[in-house]
C-alpha cells in the first residue's frame, strides 16, 4: 500500500498511509494530511484513485505544488516522486517499496536478553528541555583528601577542559549560523550540522534519527555519516534501539565508555552484535518534547569518548531545534518576500500591507478563485498602431514605457489592482483581492487623473505623437483568482462586468470615460455625469445603459 513520507519545514517528519481512494493536503486540521506550514494553503492538494495510478491534484493553492521541481497542476505519480507543498516535502513511495534509500543504511535493531554477568555503570547526563546543563552522574573517584595544590591543579583542568568545549561549541554554532541563509533545504542543513559535529568529536559513525508518529518506537534516519566513506555502501549501520530508547524515555543524554559493560542497556543484544566500544546518544529538544536523538559511536578501544564530549554534544544537540526554527523562520521570510513582490508588481503597497498584515487566513485565501462586486476600468491609446508606424520602435517604446508607468502609478494611488496590459491597453481592477465600499468612486477618480496625466504627457513628448485613449468602466460580480496553466497562474478577474467594460471602452470617443449602469448607481451623486444612452455592444443581444464621466 503506498506511504507518503513528510518532512515539514520545521523538521518534523512523519509517515502516512494512503488507505483511502482520495485524500487531501493542506494546513486545514480537516485535511487527512494537516501540515503545520504557513505557506501551504488550507486545501492545498488531493491525491486521488484512479485505474491508471494514484494522481496528485493541485487545489488552486497560491504558492503551487511541484513535483520533482516542476510545478503542476495534475500529475500522476511515481515511487519516490518527491512533491512540494510550500516548505514541506513529501516522498510518494509505492506498495513495492516503502523505505527510502537512507532508511535502507540504518538498521534499528530490536533487543532481547542476552548473557547475565557483571556490567560496569559508566554514567549519563540529565538534560532538561531547555538544554540546561547538569552534573554528569559518573561513578566518582575513590574518595581521598587532596592537598591545596592538587586542587587548584583540578581547578585549572576542569577550566581548561570547560573553555575548549565552550570555544568548539561556538565553533560549530558559528558555522552553522554563517551558513543559515545559503542554506535553504532542511536535510542539507542537518547533513551540515553532522559534518561539524565529526570536525569536533572523533567518531566512527553517526547517526541522526527524528521520531515518526504512527508509532512510539518509529524512528526515521535524516543523516547518516561515517568517518571511512568508502564502507558507506559496503554495510549498514545498526543502531541499538535500547540505547535510543533509554536516551528518549528517561530524558538523558547517555555517554557508554564501554557499551558491551553497561549495566543500564539490560544486556541488550544489539549492542554486543555492533560491538560498540564507545556511544554517545543525546535527546533533541522542541520546547518540551523530543522529536530525535543524535548519535556518535567509536568501534575502536583507542578513541573512549569522555564525557567531555557528552557535555560537548549536549551542548550542540540543545541549539540544534533552534537552528531548525531559525531555517524555518529565516524561509518563511523568504516566502514572504517573494509574496511581497509579487503583489508589488499588480497592486498598490497600501493593498499588499493589508494583504500581509491580515493573517494567515488572508493569504491563504487571497489568491484562490472567490465571486466579489469589483469595478473594472479598460483603457487604451487611439491610434496606436499609426504612430508606431510612424516613429522608430525604440522611441516607441519609450513612449509606450511612459504611458504605463504613469498609468500605473495612478492605478495604485487609488488602491488598484494592475490586472494586466494588453498590448498598448491596461485593464485595472477596484475590489480584488480586497472588496472596499469605495471601489466604484476610485476607480472614477482614476481614470479623470488619467486624462489629466495624459495632457501632461502630451506636452512634454512635445508634437512626436498626438495621445488620446479612451476608458471604459463598469461593476459587477465576478469571479477573481489565479487562472492560467501549472507554468503560469496569472490573478485576474473574470465575468460578464469585465466583458461589459471591455466593450465601453471601444466605443468610448477619444478621451471619454464611459461607465455602465451599475458603476452610475454607485457614483452619480458625487461625480459631473451625462446620460448617453442605451447602446449596442459586441457580445450583447440587448441594449444597455451609457454614462460620461465629465471634469
Amino acid at each position: 500500500m503506498p506511504k507518503l513520507h513528510v518532512v515539514g519545514s520545521d523538521g518534523h517528519i512523519f509517515s502516512h498511509l494512503i488507505t483511502e481512494d482520495q485524500i487531501t493536503i493542506g494546513r486545514s486540521q480537516d485535511n487527512a494530511i494537516a501540515l503545520a506550514d504557513n505557506t501551504a494553503s488550507r486545501s492545498h492538494a488531493q491525491i486521488i484513485k484512479t485505474q491508471e495510478g494514484y494522481v496528485l491534484k493541485d487545489l488552486g493553492s497560491f504558492n503551487g505544488t511541484k513535483v520533482n521541481a516542476r510545478s503542476i497542476q495534475s500529475a500522476l505519480l511515481h515511487h519516490n516522486d518527491l512533491i512540494e507543498i510550500g516548505l514541506t516535502k513529501i516522498t510518494f513511495l509505492s506498495e513495492e517499496t516503502e523505505k527510502s534509500s537512507l532508511t535502507d543504511s540504518i538498521i534499528i535493531t530490536p533487543d532481547t536478553e542476552y548473557d547475565t554477568h557483571q556490567q560496569k555503570v559508566v554514567g549519563s547526563s540529565s538534560q532538561t528541555a531547555y538544554g540546561g546543563s547538569q552534573e554528569l552522574l559518573i561513578s566518582a573517584e575513590s574518595s581521598k583528601d587532596r592537598t591545596p595544590d592538587e586542587i587548584e591543579s583540578a581547578k585549572v583542568k576542569a577550566d581548561v577542559s570547560s573553555l575548549e568545549r565552550t570555544n568548539k561549541v561556538l565553533f560549530v554554532l558559528y558555522e552553522i549560523s554563517s551558513q543559515l541563509n545559503t542554506i535553504q533545504d532542511f536535510n542539507e542543513l542537518l547533513k551540515k550540522i553532522m559534518d561539524l559535529i565529526f570536525m569536533v568529536i572523533t567518531a566512527d559513525t553517526g547517526f541522526l534519527l527524528l521520531t515518526g508518529d504512527e508509532a512510539e518506537d518509529e524512528f526515521i534516519p535524516v543523516v547518516v555519516k561515517y568517518r571511512d566513506e568508502k564502507i558507506k555502501d559496503t554495510e549498514q549501520l545498526k543502531a541499538s534501539k535500547t540505547i535510543i530508547n533509554k536516551v528518549i524515555h528517561d530524558k538523558v543524554a547517555l555517554l557508554t565508555s564501554n557499551a558491551m559493560d553497561d549495566s543500564r542497556l539490560d544486556h541488550a543484544q544489539s549492542v554486543f552484535v555492533q560491538q560498540i566500544r564507545s556511544a554517545i546518544c543525546v535527546p533533541l529538544w522542541k520546547k518540551d518534547k523530543i522529536i530525535g536523538v543524535i548519535q556518535l559511536d567509536s568501534l575502536r578501544f583507542e578513541n573512549q569518548f569522555t564525557p567531555e564530549d557528552l557535555e560537548l554534544l549536549k551542548a550542540i544537540g540543545s541549539q540544534v531545534a533552534m537552528v531548525i526554527e531559525q531555517a524555518s523562520l529565516n524561509e518563511q521570510i523568504r516566502e514572504e518576500e517573494l509574496m511581497r513582490r509579487r503583489l508589488e508588481r499588480f497592486n498598490s503597497p497600501q493593498v499588499v500591507e493589508m494583504i500581509l498584515k491580515g493573517g494567515q487566513e488572508t493569504k491563504d485565501n487571497i489568491m484562490d478563485p472567490q465571486e466579489l462586486t469589483a469595478t473594472i476600468l479598460f483603457t487604451d491609446i487611439i491610434g496606436f498602431t499609426r504612430f508606431s508606424e510612424e516613429l522608430p520602435p525604440r522611441e516607441v517604446n519609450v513612449i509606450l514605457n511612459q504611458y504605463f508607468s504613469r498609468m500605473t502609478d495612478i492605478v495604485f494611488t487609488h488602491d488598484g489592482t494592475l490586472d494586466k496590459y494588453i498590448g498598448d491597453g491596461l485593464m485595472a481592477v477596484f475590489g480584488a483581492p480586497m472588496e472596499k465600499d469605495d471601489d466604484a468612486v476610485r476607480a472614477i477618480r482614476a481614470a479623470l487623473d488619467m486624462r489629466r496625466e495624459l495632457a501632461v504627457l502630451r506636452e512634454e513628448i512635445e508634437n512626436k505623437v498626438k495621445l488620446d485613449i479612451r476608458i471604459g468602466i463598469n461593476t459587477g460580480r465576478v469571479v477573481a483568482g489565479n487562472i492560467g496553466s501549472p507554468k503560469r497562474l496569472e490573478y485576474t478577474v473574470i465575468g460578464d462586468p469585465v466583458n461589459t467594460a471591455s466593450r465601453l471602452e471601444s466605443i468610448a470617443l477619444p478621451n471619454q470615460i464611459l461607465i455602465g449602469e451599475e458603476t452610475y448607481q454607485l457614483v452619480n451623486d458625487m461625480f459631473k455625469i451625462k446620460e448617453v444612452g442605451p447602446r449596442m455592444v459586441k457580445g450583447k443581444s440587448a441594449e444597455i445603459m451609457v454614462y460620461e464621466v465629465l471634469d
